[in-house]
């Protein structure tokens, strides 16, 4: 009898803790299905950068651009889903030997991103996801001053790995200031600060080599991709950001500053291309569910 009431009360303590645990699985699908949902919109972003291509030339260009993008944000505690694109416009200048050229750079790119809640190392303050983003991006450049190679075109596929860290540095409470002898009153604000490194995992290029020349042009039957060649597995790219975001007090839309740098090299031994670029962003986000 007493055998039996133990394995009795074992059943039903393994009962109770699968309820619990069921329960809590529910909470979390629930609050994953009701993320918060933005959509992005970022103009005239200001940044600077420099480039070189060895396939034409070995001299380095550098100059400004300016940017623009449209994202769309699905987001919570566990979970953070990012996809939308980027258009940049940027004018680069060389000067070597007395002689100067420039070129004018159109960078559009694509991407896509998951992050997910490392509970672990994750408090209530400070918030730790991990995951990938695949971004595709393209350059397209003129340049008058490399004669018949002047129509530069490559795309730079990317698989990430990404971490992100997020500190809620939100204003909880009222808060009276003085400053000399100016009264001033502070109200409650919710705010964060975040930082997101990608690591290339894949990293891929798809370039038609050295001094773009292909023999369609030598036949006057000139083709966009002659000669174009898809390496995987070749090059590196690192990217970053710094996110400061202030939410409004009377609606649940948001602004955001944010600080973004990126750096790539394709594979190849004398015909590489290497791009680095620093940007600050103003975005809008618009809170839509």
């Amino acid at each position: 009898m007493k055998s039996i009431k133990i394995i009795l009360f074992g059943l039903l303590f393994v009962s109770q803790c699968s309820v619990a645990q069921s329960n809590e699985e529910i909470l979390k699908d629930e609050s994953r299905k009701s993320r918060s949902h933005y959509s992005g919109i970022s103009l005239m972003g200001l940044g600077m950068g420099n480039f070189r291509d060895l396939a034409t030339s070995p001299l380095t260009y550098a100059g400004l651009s300016l940017s623009s993008s449209r994202f769309s944000l699905r987001i919570n505690q566990y979970r953070e889903t990012m996809w939308g694109a980027t258009l940049a416009f940027g004018f680069f200048l060389n000067n070597f030997n007395n002689h100067n050229s420039s070129s004018l750079v159109v960078s559009p790119s694509i991407y896509y991103s998951e992050l997910y809640e490392v509970p672990k190392i994750s408090t209530k303050k400070f918030n730790v996801k991990v995951g990938g983003m695949l971004n595709i991006t393209s350059n397209i450049r003129s340049n008058a001053g490399l004669n018949n190679n002047a129509l530069g075109l490559e795309i730079i596929p990317t698989l990430f790995g990404s971490i992100k860290g997020t500190l809620d540095i939100s204003r909880n409470a009222v808060k009276s200031k003085k400053f000399l002898f100016i009264k001033y009153t502070l109200q409650k604000r919710r705010r964060n600060i975040a930082f997101r490194l990608n690591t290339g995992i894949i990293n891929a290029s798809v370039r038609n080599g050295y001094v773009y020349s292909g023999q369609s042009a030598l036949l006057n039957e000139p083709k966009l991709f002659d000669d174009y060649q898809f390496n995987i597995f070749s090059g590196y790219r690192l990217s970053s950001s710094i996110d400061y975001t202030l939410y409004s007090r009377k609606t649940t839309n948001a602004v955001q500053l944010s600080y973004v740098w990126d750096a790539y090299k394709t594979g190849g031994e004398f015909d590489t291309f290497q791009m680095a670029q620093h940007a600050l962003r103003f975005t809008l986000l618009f809170h839509t569910k």
